[in-house]
């Protein structure tokens, strides 16, 4: 079951990145690379950025001659700035990060100036109160043995829950953009989002 929801949510993110037909992509919190290994092939240029110094340690892709991995911060992006510089990316992806952080929108606005003009911020982020539900009902019903690889406690480390209101607000704030696409898949339970350098 998890895997079929991860599957679903790499999908998601790799056809939003690839209909943007981007040269550069950034993938900020890109964990160990594994979202980046389904578009690589699709780019010239691909920026895998993550805090974790460790985590890009792992990273597969590394070794690729059109891959850069930076350690950075989503709210003070000061190396991945440099890392593009003197052009901005096409994407930017943030898949399952901006629960994690303890201000989303201060995470957006530090990265969308690192678009070049035209360029793509491709969101995703998890529907936490349907999730939650349904563990809840697994839980309390004892069905929960039944799916394999399903933990029925809260995603650790998630800061904000987003309904698709919140996921519309924050979206709506930040400057120089316009909503693109804002759709809740209902297979992976999240939320895909697509914002647009104006």
């Amino acid at each position: 079951v998890v895997g079929g929801i991860e599957a679903r949510r790499r999908a998601l993110v790799v056809g939003a990145v690839l209909a943007a037909r981007p040269r550069v992509v950034v993938d900020i919190g890109c964990e160990d690379g594994w979202l980046a290994e389904a578009y690589v092939h699709g780019v010239e240029r691909l920026i895998l950025a993550d805090l974790d110094p460790e985590v890009l340690a792992r990273c597969a892709l590394a070794a690729d001659p059109r891959v850069t991995c930076v350690v950075t911060d989503a709210t003070a992006p000061a190396a991945l700035a440099a890392a593009l510089a003197p052009h901005g990316a096409d994407v930017i992806v943030s898949s399952a990060l901006l629960e994690h952080l303890p201000d989303p929108l201060a995470a957006l606005r530090a990265l969308t100036p690192l678009l070049a003009p035209g360029g793509r911020v491709v969101i995703y982020l998890p529907a936490d109160g349907p999730i939650l539900l349904a563990k809840r009902i697994l839980k309390t019903t004892r069905l929960g043995g039944l799916v394999r690889g399903l933990s029925l406690e809260p995603a650790p480390g998630h800061l904000h829950r987003f309904a698709r209101a919140d996921v519309a607000r924050l979206l709506a704030a930040v400057p120089g953009t316009r909503v693109e696409r804002l759709q809740f898949d209902p297979v992976c339970l999240g939320y895909l989002a697509v914002l647009r350098s104006a």
